[in-house]
């Protein structure tokens, strides 16, 4: 009886530890088995391949009014005018673009001074709500070929997004890159890098 009484404690602490480590192990498993939280989840999504702006569009001079072609007024051409013989609309007419947007070297951003053509461009698409365009991207003759190609389609692709947050709408705007293929000056020094850095925006329907 002695010798039971000497082995019972032995017993009882054995049984003890082994439900201790039971229970760790059940606690693991159920952790293992968890779905990873959905912050994880969506990281592991790979990045979208979309050119973004690297700033966000001004927009404040252009209101909602100038986009909804309702102040239209014909100037005795083919388009509504911002105002009466501006300039944007002779250019229209008489070329069949809008203004153009240059660009700093090896850049897609837009730049402050060419903020306020695009806003001319986004009211003058406002009132003439018919028209298409093409944005045709363009880089200097610097670099390698498929590099101002690459360049100049996130140059058309940064100015069709501004335009978009401007509130035109995206079936209206086309983008196209030219690279260094079709430059607006023959030169190679900076005066003519500096106005082979552009996007133009031909009209393609104004039907």
């Amino acid at each position: 009886m002695k010798r039971y009484y000497k082995v019972l404690p032995l017993m009882l602490l054995t049984m003890t530890l082994a439900a201790g480590c039971g229970g760790k192990k059940m606690i693991n498993e159920d952790i293992a088995g968890q779905a990873p939280p959905a912050a994880s989840a969506e990281s592991d999504k790979a990045p979208q391949s979309v050119v973004v702006p690297e700033d966000k569009p001004v927009t404040e001079d252009v209101k909602s009014e100038d986009l909804s072609g309702g102040a239209a007024s014909k100037s005795g051409g083919k388009f509504a005018s911002l105002a009466p013989g501006d300039e944007l609309t002779r250019v229209a007419e008489s070329k069949g673009q809008l203004f153009t947007v240059y660009f700093d070297f090896d850049k897609y951003n837009i730049r402050d001074g060419d903020r306020e053509s695009l806003s001319k461009n986004a009211k003058w698409l406002g009132l003439n709500s018919s028209v298409k365009v093409r944005i045709e991207g363009h880089a200097d003759e610097r670099g390698e070929t498929e590099y101002n190609l690459a360049l100049g389609d996130k140059r058309a692709k940064n100015v069709e997004k501004y335009l978009e947050d401007m509130g035109i709408k995206a079936v209206r705007l086309s983008t196209i890159s030219y690279g260094e293929e079709k430059p607006a000056d023959p030169g190679h020094d900076e005066d003519a890098w500096s106005k082979n850095r552009r996007a133009e925006f031909a009209i393609t329907s104004a039907n």
